[in-house]
């Protein structure tokens, strides 16, 4: 799993990066190592499209989906440049749709029908029976329900090579991470602290030998 330095920051202060629409955010920064191409715009476009987002199939049995997507539009993967780029900046979101039928409502449709099974047939049903009508209910139920969508924020500075994944899950930022040196076919290196500091600052931090005297 991934290294990340997490740095809280209210809006003020980083809307300089990118348009923040809460009020305060955690920031997993990255940066893009080596040479990049010279046309990094299209080169930009061309990867968020090979891992766009694409929503879940109600017929199908998947219950989660994720991709990149335009920041303004969700729902749209065209990263044309004036969605994707802002001066120097580029700015595109990270989006996770959820789409599980609630056990609770499974189980109250299940005892529904088998309050009227009995009813009418004057015995329970089998386990057979139950099974193939507890998956009919699943897929009637999951057809009328709306998948959970989250957006997590992404900037790439172009002068710097930074990447900014505004996320507190670190789960969603190593799949963030994954995905962009997947698609874009480079390495993201996390900016940990020590990055920051200067030759021997950490070896000034440590403690010193007088910690350990012992009392006589």
């Amino acid at each position: 799993m991934a290294q990340f330095i997490l740095t809280t920051a209210n809006a003020a202060t980083t809307r300089r990066r990118m348009p923040i629409r809460r009020g305060a955010v955690n920031v997993a920064r990255f940066r893009l190592e080596g040479e990049l191409p010279k046309d990094v715009k299209r080169w930009l476009q061309k990867g968020l499209g090979k891992t766009a987002f694409e929503p879940i199939d109600p017929k199908s049995e998947d219950e989660r989906s994720a991709g990149f997507v335009e920041l303004e539009r969700s729902d749209v993967t065209e990263f044309s440049s004036a969605a994707l780029f802002f001066s120097q900046h580029a700015l595109f979101a990270w989006r996770v749709d959820k789409l599980k039928v609630p056990t609770n409502a499974i189980r109250a449709s299940m005892l529904a029908w088998v309050n009227a099974f009995e009813q009418k047939n004057g015995r329970q049903p089998g386990r057979r029976e139950r099974a193939e009508q507890k998956e009919g209910i699943k897929k009637m139920l999951r057809a009328k329900q709306d998948p959970v969508t989250k957006l997590f924020e992404v900037s790439v500075d172009l002068t710097s090579h930074d990447v900014f994944v505004w996320a507190t899950s670190r789960t969603v930022v190593d799949e963030v991470q994954a995905s962009l040196e997947s698609c874009l076919e480079v390495k993201l290196t996390p900016r940990m602290p020590a990055a920051f500091l200067p030759p021997g600052a950490i070896d000034a931090l440590s403690p010193t030998p007088e910690l350990f005297v012992e009392n006589r």
